[in-house]
């Protein structure tokens, strides 16, 4: 697996220039350090949600290899435990 190539803000230049790192999140996550180690990353909602969506899709290849299936009334309460999870 490659790394993510991330731009990297000091912390204290991230709180300084707050402005900056959620602008510089829109194009490609950013990476946040304190005394030379990662200590954050900020990423934008079009990234979050992708990173989602491949998280649900490893799952669901998980599931499939195993071949344990819920079914569709227990798949349906699952998805809408999901999409409702941040309400």
């Amino acid at each position: 697996m490659s790394k993510l190539e991330t731009q990297v803000f000091d912390a204290s230049e991230a709180k300084n220039n707050f402005g900056r790192l959620i602008d510089a999140a829109q194009r490609r996550p950013v990476t946040i350090k304190r005394r030379g180690r990662s200590v954050a990353f900020v990423i934008s909602p079009v990234d979050m949600e992708a990173f989602e969506d491949a998280q649900l899709g490893a799952r669901a290849m998980e599931i499939m290899k195993k071949g344990k299936f819920l079914g569709v009334k227990k798949s349906e309460a699952f998805l809408n435990k999901i999409l409702h999870a941040r309400d």
